[in-house]
């Protein structure tokens, strides 16, 4: 999972401000929120799975991470509601993967 590391000062008009929070703030919400979610998805097979949350722009990161780790396995979580087009991170990681990519859409009513 790829986090960023800035300060959040606001946030657009149609969502709440959000509250600051420094990098390492960050960091530890990207990791709390990956294992969940791969916790979640795989149960008691999920302690067999190597997790890693970096810094930078989603699709370079996830990209070099899995290139840099040899990951044999890309799972993207899509975001959005019913369209059917990828966002921009899946298409990067997509062009770009050193390996196969499945992009998992989300559950219907979520989004």
């Amino acid at each position: 999972m790829a986090y960023s590391a800035e300060r959040t000062l606001g946030a657009p008009a149609a969502r709440p401000v959000s509250s600051l929070r420094t990098g390492d703030d960050n960091r530890i919400a990207a990791e709390s929120a990956l294992r969940d979610e791969v916790r979640d998805a795989l149960g008691g097979q999920a302690d067999g799975v190597k997790l890693r949350t970096i810094q930078g722009l989603a699709g370079r990161k996830l990209v070099e991470t899995a290139a840099q780790a040899g990951a044999e396995l890309i799972v993207l979580a899509a975001r959005g509601s019913v369209s059917l087009l990828p966002g921009t991170v899946s298409q990067y990681v997509l062009r770009n993967a050193p390996c196969p990519v499945l992009v998992v859409p989300a559950e219907r009513g979520a989004g």
